[in-house]
């Protein structure tokens, strides 16, 4: 038999897989990842941090184990106003502490017979705990960047009664969101 009038039949191109369309790159995720760091880096050191309280110093108002939120750079512009909940660093131990602001510059503070005075007037404190025990008076005139604090829990704080005012530096910012526990969620007031 010939092979003539045969005709060969063409074989069939090899199927070539169509080209995946490629994302982007890993260097483009490397590099959103490192600029979601730096926000991240950012947010904390110069906006807002989370705080872990571990005393009951200011109980009612914030218990131990509450996780707040602390206004770093509440106070870059606007001055710290009585009444604040603030964190500043505690200069005899290192750490940082929670307490309320009770008077601010040129202010006169006096605490005692179980009373606070503000410039010569009963202070009316519908956030403490409990009544305050009497103590030895204490008193101060406030300096341009002296705070005085006390926590709300005033018969188991250690305060601006035990170590004196505080300076505006010292300060960490203002508390001003509870986080954490959820059934006690929402802004501090």
């Amino acid at each position: 038999m010939s092979d003539e009038g045969l005709t060969a039949s063409p074989t069939p191109p090899a199927a070539v897989p169509p080209r995946r369309r490629r994302g982007p790159g890993l260097l483009v995720h490397v590099a959103a990842v490192a600029g979601l760091l730096a926000l991240l880096a950012y947010l904390h050191l110069r906006v807002v941090r989370v705080i872990y309280v571990t005393t009951g110093s200011m109980s009612p108002t914030i218990e131990p184990g509450d996780r707040l939120l602390v206004h770093l750079s509440a106070y870059g512009v606007a001055p710290p106003r009585r009444g604040d909940i603030v964190a500043f660093q505690d200069v005899t131990h290192g750490d940082y502490e929670v307490k309320r602001v009770i008077g601010v510059g040129g202010d006169e503070v006096i605490v005692g017979a179980g009373v606070v005075l503000l410039n010569g007037r009963r202070l009316d404190e519908p956030y403490i705990a409990e009544p305050m025990l009497r103590e030895i008076p204490v008193g101060y005139r406030l300096e341009a960047d002296q705070l005085f604090v006390m926590g709300d829990n005033r018969n188991g704080s250690e305060d601006s009664r035990d170590f004196g005012p505080i300076r505006r530096r010292q300060l960490m910012g203002r508390l001003f969101h509870r986080l954490l526990p959820l059934n006690r969620a929402g802004r501090l007031g």
